[in-house]
């Protein structure tokens, strides 16, 4: 059974797409508008990368389009899951990274070592949101955003897939 290359080159272009303004949606907001990222905003962007490292080759390498577009659908919906999780973050709903989050000191922590550990802090925690809108962060958007790319991507897939098989 012969790929129907368009359709799969289609997905690949869309996903490349959505990947390359993603990026610089961050970097604009990053940027342009001083919304300096933490460490989960940054872990964020490594799928996006990865998605447009593996668009391209799909694009030009056509061999393995259905295995590179089965993992870029994953990239997607692993990055559905750190945004996630850095919603809760944010939220205070779970603890995030150590080193991440604002907390609280521990009980028997001198205040030496106390203020030691706040020099150390990073600028940027996770738990504290740059920007929001109705409670809804840019962690929150990515979120969803990445969930509707990942279902999409395998929907396209499996259509593409069933348009083959029906033609064969």
């Amino acid at each position: 059974m012969t790929h129907n290359p368009s359709r799969l080159a289609t997905i690949l272009r869309l996903a490349l797409f959505a990947s390359i303004a993603s990026l610089l949606l961050a970097f604009i907001a990053q940027y342009g508008f001083g919304l300096l990222p933490c460490h989960l905003c940054y872990a964020q962007r490594v799928p996006f990368a990865i998605v447009i490292v593996l668009a391209v080759l799909g694009l030009w390498k056509p061999r393995h389009q259905i295995w590179l577009i089965l993992i870029i659908g994953t990239a997607f919906l692993i990055n559905s899951g750190i945004a996630s999780y850095h919603a809760a973050v944010e939220k205070q709903w779970v603890s995030g990274p150590t080193g991440c989050t604002t907390g609280e000191a521990p009980a028997n922590e001198s205040t030496e070592d106390f203020l030691k550990r706040i020099q150390a802090a990073p600028v940027i925690t996770c738990d504290q949101p740059q920007w929001q809108f109705h409670g809804i962060t840019m962690a929150g958007l990515n979120a969803v955003w990445c969930l509707f790319l990942s279902v999409v991507t395998f929907a396209a897939l499996w259509h593409a897939r069933k348009k083959e098989v029906a033609h064969a």
